[in-house]
This record gives structure tokens, C-alpha cells and sequence, in this order.
């Protein structure tokens, strides 16, 4: 009997299931349309489980085969299966005791160790001779304008008070209107920064889209460097991506902005000084 027991092969049922949105953030690097759909539902999960085909398609700026493609694509039968699993899931971490909310020492360990994560993968994927390329072109602009749309938006005002304090004419937007007209009057002797997570917001490709069109340096900082907002821009600095979905709601999120700020001061800093060295990060 013990015998038969370990020789059972394991069912698919028996494999450990990987989370619905995890999936779903992969997503992030798939074409521009499947992107969309993916930002959109990291965005709005609780919202998207409501949503029919053609509201989810329109919400997200994407067409219904592209919305069935993902789902497709991320090993879900259709539409109705994949809604059904994000349903679930989001059942099922509502009805969990609430993380994070009871101040205990785990807690508090647990906060920290994601914040060091979070900046020290943040760390390996920056590379420093990109960073010093960034340098004189953002203290040397006319305007440096910075845009990040939803939680992205307060990275961008974190960048925007760390260069105004080495003395880059920085701008922040934080109204997508002002954003998109800024760079629309932008010259090439100007420098545009987007940022944005999964690097698939439209407001924020677009933004940085009209500005690197101008011939404008165009810099983004995202966690996906294949991503839409990557491919208009000139140089791509590579954020980590946090360790599970849902923690962009959280201030764990901000350390890695704060550390590519700091790697830009100091490489401005140098280039300044005069210093004629590669930035060391480390």
C-alpha cells in the first residue's frame, strides 16, 4: 500500500496552481494589445471580474479577440474560465485574516525584507554606464518633464523633488491633460521621463511617445524594459518587479524609485563635477 502510494504519479490537480494575476503580470511583455488588457486588469481586477467581454475590451482600449487571446494565452479556456479563476482568487484573499494591518514583529520583518529586496534586484538590473548616459542630457535640458499616471504619479513627484535639488529645470505633471501638452510644445534640447510599472499605460506611453517623436531625450523607468514604453523611448532604466501582484497599492513600491533618483543625482553629481567617471552604484 505505502509502496503504490509513492509511486502514484501527481495529477495536474496536485500541482501547485500559480496565482491568476501573476499570470497575468506576465502579460505585461506580450504585444501592445494583450499589454493593455493585462495593465487593465492588474489595475482593476475586482472590476474586471464584472465586466462583460465588451466592456473589459473597451475599458482597456483593446479588442475582444485580443481580451480572448490573453486568456488564451495565460492557459485559460476563455473569457468565462478566466473570470471565474480571478474570481476565486480574489474571494479567496478577502476572505483571508488581513496581512499587513496587525503591527507585529513579522510584520514589520516582513515589510523590511521586501524593501530590500525590492531595492537591492532593483540594484542588479540598473546598469550604471546607462544611468551616467542619462546624466548630461537631463542637466543640460531646456525642461525636464516627468509624468507617471495612478501610483506612478507619486514616483514621479519623488524624481522631480531629487533632480530640482542638483539643479535640473525638472516639471512633474500629474494631470494627464497638462502631461501630454507639455510634450506635444517640447524641443529636441528638452528631456522627457515616464514611468510606469508594467510600462503599458497608454497615458504614459503616449506621453513619452509625442516627446521622443519631437527628438526630445526621452528616458523611462519601468519594471518591463520590452514593454510599449520602452520602445519609444532613448534610454530604458529597469526597475525589479515586486515579489507578488497587489503590492503597488502599498508604499513598498517607492524604495526603488528613490534609489534610481539617487543613482541619477550622483551620476549628475560627477558628469557636474567633471569627474569623467562611470557611475558607481554599489
Amino acid at each position: 500500500m505505502a509502496q503504490s502510494e509513492r509511486s502514484r504519479p501527481t495529477s495536474k490537480e496536485d500541482e501547485p496552481r500559480t496565482p491568476v494575476l501573476l499570470k497575468v503580470e506576465t502579460a505585461l511583455d506580450y504585444p501592445n494589445a494583450l499589454a493593455r488588457v493585462a495593465q487593465y486588469i492588474l489595475e482593476n481586477p475586482k472590476k474586471a471580474v464584472r465586466q462583460s467581454l465588451n466592456e473589459l475590451s473597451s475599458a482597456s482600449q483593446s479588442g475582444q479577440a485580443s481580451v480572448f487571446r490573453l486568456c488564451r494565452e495565460l492557459g485559460f479556456k476563455g473569457f468565462t474560465d478566466f473570470k471565474l479563476a480571478l474570481a476565486g482568487e480574489i474571494g479567496q484573499r478577502e476572505s483571508e485574516p488581513t496581512r499587513g494591518v496587525s503591527l507585529t514583529v513579522d510584520s514589520l520583518d516582513e515589510t523590511v525584507s521586501l524593501i530590500t529586496r525590492s531595492v537591492s534586484n532593483t540594484r542588479q538590473l540598473l546598469q550604471p554606464e546607462l544611468v551616467a548616459s542619462a546624466a548630461p542630457l537631463l542637466l543640460n535640458a531646456r525642461h525636464v518633464n516627468i509624468y507617471g499616471s495612478g501610483d506612478s504619479g507619486l514616483a514621479g513627484e519623488v524624481l522631480f523633488h531629487r533632480l530640482r535639488r542638483i539643479g535640473v529645470n525638472a516639471r512633474v505633471f500629474a494631470n494627464v491633460g497638462y502631461a501630454h501638452e507639455a510634450a506635444e510644445s517640447m524641443r529636441r534640447e528638452d528631456a522627457a521621463v515616464a514611468i510606469s510599472q508594467s510600462g503599458a499605460s497608454p497615458d504614459t506611453v503616449e506621453f513619452l511617445r509625442r516627446a521622443h517623436h519631437i527628438g526630445a531625450f526621452s528616458l523611462a523607468i519601468t519594471c518591463h524594459p520590452k514593454s510599449s514604453l520602452a520602445k519609444v523611448s532613448d534610454v530604458v532604466l529597469q526597475m525589479a518587479r515586486l515579489p507578488q501582484p497587489g503590492l503597488s497599492e502599498q508604499m513598498i513600491a517607492l524604495p526603488r524609485v528613490v534609489f534610481i533618483a539617487e543613482a541619477l543625482a550622483i551620476a549628475i553629481d560627477d558628469y557636474a563635477s567633471g569627474a569623467g567617471r562611470v557611475t558607481t552604484l554599489a
